[in-house]
């Protein structure tokens, strides 16, 4: 009897686990706004540039000129990885003055308010980051 009530238990928990789809999937396979991007998922230009406008309340202009900034930065994020030959720490450096200029151009988009309330998410979410231990380091390209 207690075998029995023991292979009813198991059987549950393996059907359970059947039917779980996998991290970064619906029930009808990969998220369209998702796209691979090495080890992680990343969201698309398209997503990024609508979570914003909803976050920061930005005009439909202002949607659509965020979103044409991040397609141009995803092309030329794509490009400098295909090209890069460097050590890490070169990359980290380009990739921060990188960063300082496209927020810049950023900045030009959606005025200073929101850009200060935008460094104040990502303030945010760095130290609920910090919180949650390091992130997993990537293997350096070489």
């Amino acid at each position: 009897m207690l075998a029995l009530a023991f292979s009813f238990i198991l059987s549950l928990a393996v059907s359970a686990q059947d039917q779980m789809p996998p991290q970064g999937q619906g029930e009808r396979g990969p998220r369209p706004e998702m796209r691979q991007g090495g080890d992680r998922q990343q969201m698309t230009p398209e997503v990024r540039a609508e979570r914003l406008a909803k976050q920061l309340d930005l005009t439909a202009d202002q949607k659509a000129q965020v979103q044409a900034l991040y397609e141009k930065q995803n092309a030329d994020r794509q490009k400098k990885l295909a090209e890069a030959k460097t050590t890490g720490e070169d990359m980290r450096a380009k990739f921060e003055a990188e960063r300082k200029a496209q927020d810049a151009e950023l900045e030009k988009i959606i005025g200073p308010e929101k850009m200060k309330k935008l460094q104040d998410m990502r303030a945010e979410r760095m130290k609920q980051r910090g919180e949650n231990g390091p992130r997993p380091q990537q293997n350096e390209v070489k």
